[in-house]
């Protein structure tokens, strides 16, 4: 197995082997090239500048004084360039082009505070779905694009799937007849999500179907822009932010409905497991954040389901 001799044939090695190997997200490439850039920038400078630093040249303590150097960055955003570096050395030494690697055991303590995701009220949800359904009672010229619409803004608060994950859908992926949606999330992996809200299976049923009738395969993908290619994940967020400017909202992203969703059903008492199979997520560990509710939803969801409240005086 040959050697990589320079940072920078490792760097296009990793985003080639993320992309074809490990099937990351093109959102998800792009932060890590960002990433990796700075990293390669500041390694020629401490390497005197040299435009093509050795591999070699990379050890723990250079890795500590690029941390330091990072003065005004969020500390959220150090952890995760310290991870996607940490990342690309592993896979370096797994695949055999480099025979040690130096930060295996590196460790920094890099406090990141603890927020809790934003999410978006009820009263705002609910004008929201109905917005473009209110513009089709008035406006037969657009029926299809804003049935397209409907159908999208369902499907997000709906499903609390990832922009890119709706962006990505093909209509095979849809099965109406099990009332379910295959969807390739993060790292490749795949899971089914139920169709159980009768507003999105409605909207959804419409959207195939128009699909359909004007030539969409299996194949095809589920929304699709004027010009008939995929919806990308920024015409997605486009889409959502003029709805919610309709309404007067301030602020919505498809992220903060995925926040909403996963935080309600927590609120109305579902279990973990069911929200984290739902969001994708591969390590329950990331689904705890949406443990913290608040008192009155706590105290409103022990007072219906505590097995006391149940039992005669």
């Amino acid at each position: 197995m040959p050697h990589m001799e320079t940072l920078n044939s490792s760097i296009i090695w990793f985003i080639g082997h993320c992309a074809n190997h490990r099937k990351l997200s093109a959102h998800t490439l792009k932060a890590y090239r960002h990433d990796l850039k700075i990293f390669s920038s500041f390694t020629s400078k401490s390497a005197k500048n040299s435009e093509l630093p050795p591999v070699s040249y990379v050890d723990k303590f250079l890795v500590q004084n690029w941390l330091a150097s990072m003065n005004n960055v969020k500390p959220r955003t150090i952890r995760r360039r310290l991870a996607t570096v940490k990342s690309m050395f592993s896979s370096l030494e797994r695949q055999g082009f480099i025979t040690n690697d130096p930060l295996g055991r590196f460790r920094s303590e890099i406090k990141v505070g603890s927020s809790l995701p934003r999410i978006v009220a009820r009263s705002t949800i609910r004008s929201l779905l109905r917005a473009p359904r209110k513009q089709i009672a008035s406006s037969s010229s657009s029926r299809a694009r804003l049935m397209q619409e409907t159908a999208l803004l369902e499907m997000l608060f709906s499903t609390g799937m990832r922009v890119s994950e709706v962006s990505g859908l093909a209509i095979g992926q849809v099965d109406l007849d099990r009332q379910v949606i295959s969807v390739q999330g993060k790292g490749n992996r795949e899971r089914e999500i139920p169709i159980v809200c009768l507003a999105f299976q409605e909207a959804l049923l419409e959207q195939i179907e128009w699909r359909r009738l004007n030539g969409g395969t299996a194949e095809s993908p589920l929304f699709v822009s004027r010009s008939g290619t995929r919806l990308s994940d920024q015409s997605i967020r486009a889409i959502l932010r003029k709805h919610a400017r309709n309404i007067g909202a301030k602020r919505v992203t498809p992220h903060m409905l995925r926040h909403t969703v996963a935080t309600l059903l927590l609120e109305d008492g579902v279990d973990l497991r069911h929200i984290q199979r739902l969001l994708g997520h591969s390590s329950i560990t990331t689904t705890t954040i949406y443990v913290h509710v608040s008192e009155r939803s706590q105290r409103r969801v022990l007072a219906q389901k505590h097995p006391r409240n149940k039992m005669a005086i």
